[in-house]
């Protein structure tokens, strides 16, 4: 479980405060809230990237600062927002990338990984594009192996910055199918966060909302509670 308390978030000033927060595994967490208010600095900072201006936040019990950042590896894979391909990089040798947190020096890869991968594409419907170099992908393409690369790393949670920002409704609509099978299949703690209110809320996800007001996270329960903030 990841547990907030008495947090204050932000990059060099607080942009908004956690009063309390708990984010469980197993369910799809939601962040909502207008541009710029601090999304995207929450899901930096439960990534360890960033650290919280005041306040405790922990895994398991364990403080976030506790961690190093390998450890912390194997507790949160992230997505980015603006994921990219690579020139001749294909998409298998790209989702391998996904185990180098749990190798040595030496890095070789195990019958394990390879067999996490094939999971990993049979799951995301991705073994077509194997031998494909991640920069001739579509970005419906590339963002589904950039989640299945996040599986692939076997970690409690996954993060994701606007994973369906700029794809068509039928890839967002299924991004969001395969992250809540995820988290009620594989017990994975999803956090994302999204501009798709109309969508997300056709999901069984819990939902959140940093109220540009109040400057505080806050559970909401109906698309009116949102809807109200964008009026």
């Amino acid at each position: 479980m990841i547990e907030i308390k008495n947090t204050e978030i932000g990059f060099d000033a607080s942009l908004f405060a956690i009063p309390e927060m708990d984010f469980d595994q197993g369910k799809v967490h939601v962040l909502l809230g207008k541009n710029g208010i601090g999304k995207s600095a929450l899901l930096n900072t439960l990534s360890g990237l960033i650290y919280p201006i005041e306040g405790s936040l922990s895994f398991d019990g364990k403080l976030l600062s506790d961690y190093s950042y390998k450890h912390l590896a194997k507790k949160i894979a992230y997505v980015r927002s603006n994921v990219k391909g690579v020139p001749f990089l294909t998409v298998d040798a790209f989702l391998l990338l996904g185990r180098y947190h749990d190798k040595n020096f030496i890095g070789k890869h195990s019958a394990e990984d390879y067999g996490l991968i094939q999971k990993a594409k049979d799951l995301f419907g991705i073994s077509h594009l194997a031998d494909k170099f991640t920069n001739e992908l579509s970005s419906g393409e590339l963002h589904l192996c950039a989640i299945a690369k996040a599986y692939v790393q076997q970690t409690d949670y996954i993060l994701l910055d606007e994973p369906t920002s700029h794809l068509d409704y039928a890839n967002k609509r299924k991004i969001y199918e395969l992250l809540g099978k995820m988290a009620s299949e594989y017990n994975k703690g999803i956090i994302i966060s999204t501009h798709d209110l109309d969508l997300a809320f056709k999901f069984p996800f819990d939902f959140y909302l940093i109220e540009s007001q109040s400057k505080t996270l806050k559970s909401v329960k109906t698309f009116k509670e949102v809807e109200r903030e964008f009026i």
